[in-house]
């Protein structure tokens, strides 16, 4: 697992999300095994899930953000223009 070596506790971000790319499409029973191998906890690929969608969902509201702010700059502009 890139990131990671035996006794080490830190996962680095690249191998957390390689963790859950691996991990998604795993019933219960496949995720345990696979966890097992990798000797981390199901818990903690759950987590590093959520964080993941947590952080996507935090990207979108800052692009969102920077459109609006992109739209409301060409409108002052405009309006500084006329």
């Amino acid at each position: 697992m890139p990131g990671y070596t035996q006794g080490d506790s830190e996962w680095s971000p690249e191998a957390k999300l390689a963790v859950v790319i691996e991990t998604v499409t795993l019933s219960e029973a496949e995720l345990g095994a696979y966890c097992r191998e990798e000797g981390l906890y199901p818990e903690q690929s759950q987590q590093w899930k959520a964080a993941c969608l947590e952080g996507a969902g935090r990207q979108e509201n800052q692009e969102k953000a920077a459109h609006k702010q992109r739209k409301e700059n060409h409108k002052t502009i405009k309006q500084l223009k006329a």
